[in-house]
């Protein structure tokens, strides 16, 4: 192999342009830097601006909050949180003021706020008041969307306000999904200081441990830190352009990557340049031959995390969305400065003689050997390294992501307190509900669709962890008591049962009715059989005056007898009116009462689909007319009869006496008998005709009676029957069964008006049910569960008024539902992206179909005993969900960091094994084993300087990457890959012919 690049390649006029430009290339970098970080704003304040959601607006749950924004709010909300005050002991009159004054300055901040729930109505403000009244809560509209710079923002803004002027004692948080992520978002800020100072004292110690040269740290720090500036400044740049979102991850992940992928690059040429001072080449030249012969590598190993970033640019999700195309320009950024910077400072600090190598470490010793071992035995080495990998990934199918942002970050953030005080005092997971949106083409306000909705509240409440469901038919988790079919049927069966029992009770005085009725026609008879005689003597007594004269004393004697009988004519008459005037007023009531069981099982809804329920209706309905029509008016007209005979019999009591009166005085004048007696006979004619219409109708009171005495008999039975089955109907009925009527009257109730407002448009179209479970918002049984009550709730509705009508819900458990399908369709994606990315970039340098093939296979291998080994450490040994973004991320970066080291190891192969010859393998190993197990453990320290960080989902992710890269620089590149080039031999480069040596 030559010692020298050839003159003519590319990469080698680039070196030599570069080193005889040096100050231009030093002089242009510097001034690129301090450009792009002095006249550009800074990327955390490019960051706070910018707008991009979390979750793609898109996404069914944030289509639906907009739509539920819309229709309920002032459609400027894009996302929502909730302000909780509590006072231990008991809010006071100071504090509700403070909180309703919060409230109206809240809503004047346009800029921050588009929504401030109302709490000024006392009726409103006691619904969101806990029952222990310590503490109470509203909710509040931003503008940004949940996780976007933005909403942080605003919800610091907000939290500041809060907190200004507050009673002593008084204790404000502010919390809620938007919250909980701005909680995160800084802790993350908090952390990338603390992560880029770990970072560089990590990479410092490595570089001095290694080369044992201040002067070789300084450099590669100098080098990575003009990388690191460059690329925060032009990411700052584009993305304030808005050539690509950003976000507070961007600077996170950014610092990390670039920061290892620059150092490895920097160890590349620098172990090179060391080479070959060692082989005696001058600084200069050494520096132009190490940078024409490495850049290659450089390149491949650049454009591989590139194109492997580049391709989360297609993701829906926010987070991979703000991340992969700025880290793809850094890295862009990172490999200009590897090939134009670093070799001319590696020329003119080497002729200053700063970066002398050490002598040949003895560690190379030790890779020589490694090497001869692995091209002896290469079948058990192979084994040995692939054996172990595929026992770990065995572990990844387990993996089960976490989605609760709340548990990432540190349990006294106030987001989490806000959740701890709103659990406390409220129904679990208040702040958290999830929302279901029923829109129809129709006003739903009618007692039809009504009946359709409490139907699919009661499927949503019975969906496994559910514990309570709000809507306009139960506006406190309930169903309204008084419009339930179980409700209505026991209060029909208890109303029949009352009824019945009144029957019960008059039962004996409807015999002594029958009885008296009984003697009231025998004296009647007697009467008429009187009357009708008198009116014949009085006919007689008007011819024979002369006879009457003479028994004069004895009609006298007779009319006194006369006037004493008709005084117990008038009296058995007037206690015979009150007997059926009694019996009238019990009759009414009972007919009054099953009117009242007919009118209430004809507004039933169910009664009316229940053939039972329907035939009691029936049978009530006949009995109640037939009494209605018949028994009473038949009754009243016989006590009236009776009350008009009372009132005869007072008038002839009169009559007879005066008539007795007048024979006392008879002596004194004829003329006046027979007036008198004229007057008699005109009387008596006209009780006679009385008491026989009297004796007519009495007879058919004493029929009539003892026709009711057994209708009430059968009535009292009938009414039992009906009342005993409605009342166990009521019984055996579950309050969740469904089965709800409210009457049109009740539509207008002004309390049904306020509740309604909550879960009912203004229009009447649209229907909210707020859902409440018993599980963590944020966890996944929740975003499960989501699914299952939007398919509970659509399914109730086949069949109903609101068939086929639009089934959307959103909320906390709704959004990571969405996140999941999202997160997983956008790692499929990527993957398969970033592997044909990888796969064109290993062809394009190797030109060897078996080489990229089994170099692509062996990333990926190690990218799942990667994954399956953080699952066992994580979420099996230590019981902690891995975080649902470790696994694209990492995938992300092991594969295209992965790939580099094995290009530069199959490159160094290319180079010493051109034939395949195991011997030109072993070579390879002990020639790249230290720079790759440098860079790796390097890059490696970068990402596990992750760890430091306060957020859960930095610290799992900087540990997976982390032990990842070193699985790939111990077990991949220094066991696999040279165990199989020396298996495979010449076959390596296929198809390509066995290339000369570019040495």
């Amino acid at each position: 192999m030559s010692s020298e690049a050839g003159t003519s390649s590319p990469l080698a006029r680039l070196a030599r342009f570069t080193i005889a430009k040096a100050p231009w290339m030093i002089g242009g970098w510097l001034l690129f830097v301090i450009a792009v970080n002095v006249l550009v704003p800074q990327l955390e304040v490019v960051v706070a601006k910018d707008s991009t959601p979390f979750v793609p607006d898109t996404a069914p749950s944030l289509r639906a909050v907009k739509d539920m924004d819309a229709t309920f709010g002032n459609g400027k909300s894009r996302s929502f949180i909730v302000v909780v005050a509590e006072r231990k002991g008991g809010l006071t009159a100071a504090d509700t003021t403070f909180v309703t004054g919060l409230a109206e300055r809240l809503e004047k901040d346009t800029e921050n706020v588009t929504y401030v729930q109302d709490v000024s109505e006392p009726q409103l403000r006691e619904a969101l008041t806990s029952k222990d009244g310590e503490a109470t809560y509203f909710q509040v509209g931003l503008p940004g969307y949940t996780g976007a710079p933005t909403s942080v923002g605003q919800v610091e803004s907000i939290r500041e306000d809060a907190k200004s002027g507050k009673p002593d004692g008084l204790d404000i948080k502010v919390t809620g999904a938007s919250a909980t992520v701005t909680d995160m978002v800084v802790e993350v800020e908090n952390s990338i200081l603390k992560i880029t100072a770990v970072t560089m004292v990590g990479i410092a110690l490595i570089l001095f441990l290694i080369y044992r040269s201040v002067a070789t740290t300084a450099f590669v720090l100098g080098i990575i830190g003009v990388a690191l500036g460059a690329a925060r400044g032009i990411t700052a740049l584009l993305g304030n352009a808005d050539v690509f979102d950003v976000s507070t991850f961007t600077g996170s992940f950014l610092t990390g990557v670039v920061l290892g992928a620059t150092t490895d690059y920097a160890i590349f040429l620098i172990s090179r340049y060391h080479e070959l001072r060692r082989e005696g080449l001058e600084p200069e030249e050494a520096a132009r031959t190490a940078s024409s012969r490495v850049s290659a590598v450089i390149i491949g190993s650049a454009l591989t995390v590139v194109l492997a970033n580049a391709c989360l640019g297609l993701a829906h999700v926010g987070l991979f969305r703000t991340t992969g195309p700025a880290i793809a320009v850094s890295v862009l950024l990172a490999l200009g400065i590897s090939l134009s910077l670093t070799p001319p400072l590696l020329a003119i600090l080497g002729k200053r003689g700063l970066l002398e190598p050490r002598k040949r470490p003895s560690s190379s010793r030790g890779w020589e050997r490694l090497g001869k071992q692995v091209v002896a035995h290469p079948a058990r080495v192979l084994a040995a390294g692939v054996v172990p990998l595929v026992v770990l990934a065995a572990f990844f199918p387990a993996f089960t992501p976490s989605y609760d942002e709340r548990s990432p970050q540190p349990k006294d953030t106030e987001s989490n307190l806000g959740y701890r005080v709103m659990d406390a005092h409220f129904t679990k997971n208040e702040a958290l509900p999830d929302f279901v949106l029923i829109t129809a083409d129709h006003d739903l306000r009618n007692p039809t669709d009504l009946a359709s909705l409490e139907q699919a509240s009661a499927a949503a409440a019975r969906v496994d962890g559910v514990t309570s469901v709000r809507a306009v038919t139960r506006p406190t988790g309930t169903t309204i008591q008084q419009a339930s079919l179980r409700n209505q049927t026991g209060v029909i069966g208890d109303k029949l049962e009352d009824a019945g029992k009144q029957l019960k009770a008059g039962e004996k005085k409807t015999d002594r009715l029958v009885d008296g009725a009984g003697e009231l026609d025998e004296g009647a008879t007697q009467v008429a059989r009187g009357a009708g005689d008198a009116a014949d003597g009085a006919g007689r007594l008007l011819t024979g005056v002369e006879k009457l004269h003479a028994g004069l004393e004895k009609l006298a004697a007779g009319s006194g007898s006369a006037a004493g009988g008709s005084t117990q004519l008038r009296q058995g008459a007037d206690q015979l009116a009150d007997g059926l005037e009694a019996a009238v007023s019990q009759t009414q009531l009972a007919v009054d009462g099953l009117g009242l069981a007919h009118q209430a099982l004809g507004k039933s809804l169910t009664c009316g689909l229940d053939p039972y329920c329907n035939g009691a209706r029936d049978g009530i309905k006949k009995i109640w007319v037939a009494e209605r029509d018949q028994l009473v008016p038949g009754l009243r007209a016989a006590a009236k009869g009776a009350r008009q005979l009372a009132d005869g019999a007072v008038d002839l009591e009169t009559g007879l006496r005066k008539i007795r009166n007048g024979l006392d005085t008879a002596e004194n004048g004829s003329a006046q008998l027979v007036d008198a007696q004229r007057t008699l006979s005109d009387g008596l004619g006209k009780l006679a005709d009385g008491t026989g219409q009297v004796a007519d109708g009495t007879g058919l009171v004493a029929g009539g009676t003892k026709k009711l005495a057994g209708s009430v008999t059968e009535l009292q039975a009938g009414l039992n029957a009906a009342a005993t089955y409605l009342q166990g109907v009521a019984r055996s009925t579950p309050p969740s069964s469904g089965g709800f009527y409210l009457p049109p009257s009740a539509l207008k109730d002004s309390r049904f008006a306020l509740a309604s407002g909550a879960y009912l448009s203004p229009d009447g179209k649209v229907a909210r049910l707020i859902v409440l479970g018993d599980s963590d918002p944020f966890g996944r049984p929740a975003a499960d569960r989501s699914g299952d009550v939007t398919d509970a709730v659509t399914e109730s509705l086949s069949g109903t008024s609101l068939e086929g009508s639009k089934v959307a819900a959103t909320g906390m458990a709704s959004t990571n539902a969405d996140i999941a399908e999202l997160s997983q369709s956008d790692f499929r994606l990527v993957a398969i992206a970033a592997l044909i990315a990888v796969y064109l970039v290993l062809l394009l340098l190797i030109r060897s179909i078996v080489a990229a093939t089994f170099l692509l296979a062996s990333v990926v291998l190690s990218y799942a005993a990667t994954m399956g080994l953080a699952i066992l450490v994580w979420q099996i040994i230590g019981g902690t969900p891995i975080e649902w973004t470790v696994a694209c991320i990492a995938f992300v970066l092991l594969v295209a960091v992965g790939a580099d080291y094995n290009l530069l190891l199959i490159k160094r192969v290319h180079e010493e094994a051109p034939d395949g010859s195991r011997e030109g393998v072993a070579r390879a190993v002990a020639l790249t084993g230290g720079v790759i197990t440098a860079a790796g453990v390097i890059f490696a320290a970068s990402l596990f300087a992750m760890m430091s960080g306060s957020v859960t989902t930095l610290v799992q992710l900087g540990f997976t990457a982390g032990i990842g890269l070193l699985i790939d620089t111990f077990v991949v590149r220094t066991l696999v890959v040279p165990a199989f080039a020396a298996i495979v031999g010449p076959k390596l480069w296929w198809p390509s012919k066995v290339p000369a040596s570019t040495d």
